[in-house]
């Protein structure tokens, strides 16, 4: 499988926010790592549990997607790719956004803003069209996989133009704490016992300064931290 690229919020470096995520997955987000650190201690909940439940989430890293992650168009390169989010980044000004809270976002469990922020939301779509042509379309396999999800008209009319059916109205920021938990009520407990971990994390408000471009070179391995690319403007 090819390599895969993303433009994400990624928190940054020493932030309380940061060491929590750091912790909860037992990684960092630059560290080459092929498997998991360390696992956190859940109260209620076996370690071994606790791995299956965050697996995908470790492989992805403690992020915020902006350009959700796709395979490189063969025409471009990873120099050119890195050389336009440059440029991009260089018109952007810092945003503050709201405060963070621990919630259930469809059968995930994730930090996501207590409000809606404009000027997020707008970053966000700017993100899906401004690398749109780095992206190689999806095959026909890919698109079925996301059709599963039971996709609503709008979110199919995302997914074949954007490649990814959660952009634009669509959209909600959020950092994943867990994968996909089916069973409501395992969901729930795990929902309970995340809570006192993340008191130092929520009712803060966080600042957007940076692009952070992830690299993943296989699809079994973590996607890291390529560069993290400054907002030129200040606000």
């Amino acid at each position: 499988m090819a390599s895969r690229y993303a433009i994400y919020f990624s928190p940054e470096p020493g932030s309380p926010l940061d060491e929590f995520g750091q912790q909860w997955l037992g990684r960092e987000e630059t560290t080459k790592v092929k498997q998991r650190l360390t696992l956190p201690v859940v109260p209620g909940v076996a370690p071994e549990r606790v791995r299956v439940l965050t697996e995908s989430t470790w492989r992805y890293g403690f992020h915020g997607t902006l350009k959700p992650p796709f395979e490189l168009n063969p025409a471009s390169s990873q120099d050119a790719l890195l050389a336009a989010a440059h440029i991009f980044a260089k018109g952007l000004a810092p945003i503050a956004l709201p405060p963070l809270e621990l919630a259930i976002i469809g059968k995930f469990i994730a930090l996501s803003p207590a409000a809606s922020s404009a000027g997020l939301e707008s970053l966000a779509a700017q993100c899906v069209r401004v690398f749109e042509g780095f992206r190689v379309p999806l095959t026909a396999e890919q698109m079925a996989h996301y059709m599963r999800n039971k996709l609503t008209v709008h979110q199919t009319q995302m997914l074949e133009h954007w490649g990814y059916p959660y952009v634009m109205e669509e959209f909600r920021f959020h950092i994943s704490v867990t994968d996909r938990i089916d069973d409501a009520n395992e969901r729930n407990a795990m929902l309970k016992a995340v809570q006192g971990l993340v008191s130092k994390v929520v009712n803060t408000s966080i600042i957007v300064r940076d692009l952070a471009v992830f690299h993943q070179a296989e699809r079994d391995q973590p996607m890291t931290v390529l560069a993290r690319i400054p907002f030129g403007r200040v606000k």
